[in-house]
């Protein structure tokens, strides 16, 4: 067995999976601010996630929103108030007191999706996942490249709609489409203003991704994937019209799993260290 926790900057996911990788239990927690709040709550679900058989488990992988240092988590971008040394030593407690003293491995949140999302793809895959901020990894030939240790999406810097913004997670990330569209979930944009407005957003830091990566696909997730075919042609238009054949626009494809990528991801990596 093998336990998946993919913290976002808004909710937990738990999962248990079997050792062929099926998703045998899975269940939704909040993302608390307060990491005392966030462990707590962890201490009330764990319990429903774990087999009876503890010793089946053989590795817990957390996937953590932020900076992973020698593995070790150091700071989450969207829940500033977390210690990492902190959270990596309440973590170890509360699975031993639940009879689970297994490996417990860290690894950045967009590793883990770009792990699940990219792997079968041949030559160098970006992959970017939108949510509460923008992050990405970047596979080459099945296994994440070095380049996607420091690959930092979100920063780059743009104007949209007259207004100047220091991070593209800003203008494209969900929750900035979101708020864009009056709080609505971003699956359930379907307008067509709504939808070009949306590969617009999108299209800015596209075109500089791929000038600057050249790769030869791109992956999108989170929610914005669940739409990816209603904004899809506007996107590839605005590209080609940006590149003026400088640079061929490359394969974009929507995750398969853009909810589920990170604790997939997760499984994959919890797998592969067991």
């Amino acid at each position: 067995m093998y336990i998946a926790v993919d913290i976002g900057g808004t909710k937990t996911l738990l999962a248990l999976f079997s050792k062929r990788g099926r998703l045998k239990k899975r269940l939704k927690m909040q993302s608390w601010a307060e990491p005392e709040k966030w462990l707590s709550e962890l201490n009330k679900n764990l319990p429903r996630i774990l087999p009876r058989n503890r010793k089946s488990v053989l590795a817990v992988t957390f996937s953590f929103p932020g900076v992973i240092e020698n593995g070790h988590p150091v700071r989450a971008h969207n829940l500033p108030k977390w210690d990492g040394k902190e959270i990596e030593k309440k973590v170890k407690e509360l699975f031993e007191k639940y009879g689970v003293s297994t490996p417990i491995f860290y690894k950045n949140d967009a590793d883990l999706g770009a792990l699940y999302e990219c792997y079968k793809y041949s030559g160098k895959t970006l992959y970017l996942t939108f949510g509460t901020g923008i992050g990405g990894g970047i596979v080459k030939d099945k296994k994440l490249s070095k380049e996607s240790a420091t690959f930092e999406p979100a920063r780059m810097s743009f104007s949209y709609q007259g207004k100047k913004y220091d991070r593209w997670e800003q203008i494209a990330s969900s929750k900035a489409i979101r708020a864009a569209n009056n709080d609505l979930d971003v699956r359930k944009i379907w307008k067509e203003d709504a939808l070009n407005d949306v590969a617009c957003r999108i299209s800015l830091g596209l075109t500089k991704l791929i000038k600057d990566y050249n790769p030869d696909q791109i992956v999108l997730s989170g929610p914005i994937a669940e739409i990816f075919y209603g904004f899809e042609y506007t996107l590839r238009k605005i590209l080609i019209a940006n590149f003026k054949d400088e640079f061929a626009v490359p394969p974009i494809y929507p995750g398969k799993k853009p909810q589920e990528s990170v604790i997939y991801g997760a499984y994959l990596y919890g797998k592969s260290k067991s």
